[in-house]
């Protein structure tokens, strides 16, 4: 829950302000920012945008589904429109964690967490 808290507090850098650029990581990490930045999407900080969207996947590893990181990226960050969240959600797990985009079973949330 704590992660889960953080991310969406994170989230509102994606959100918020102008498009930065640094450089990033690796090839999906500036895939990633060209499709947010595509998507009409601007961040202040690329690294924590990225870092936001690694995250998104290692929700949906624990069960969480998208529906409900979308609910709650629109929660914390009231500027963050439901289609916003959605686009953001899709594009981070396409970038990162492209098996559920395709079809791979998402796991499921243990009973209680």
């Amino acid at each position: 829950m704590k992660r889960l808290l953080m991310l969406l507090s994170a989230a509102a850098v994606v959100a918020s302000g102008a498009s930065a650029y640094a450089d990033p990581a690796s090839k999906d990490d500036t895939d990633f920012l060209k499709e947010l930045s595509d998507a009409g999407l601007t961040y202040k900080d690329p690294d924590t945008v990225i870092a936001v969207a690694k995250d998104v996947c290692d929700l949906v590893n624990k069960g969480t589904s998208a529906n409900d990181i979308v609910q709650n990226l629109q929660a914390r960050n009231p500027g963050f429109s439901g289609e916003n969240a959605t686009k953001f959600t899709l594009l981070a797990a396409n970038s990162y964690c492209p098996r559920y985009i395709v079809g791979d079973p998402q796991p499921t949330k243990p009973p209680g967490s």
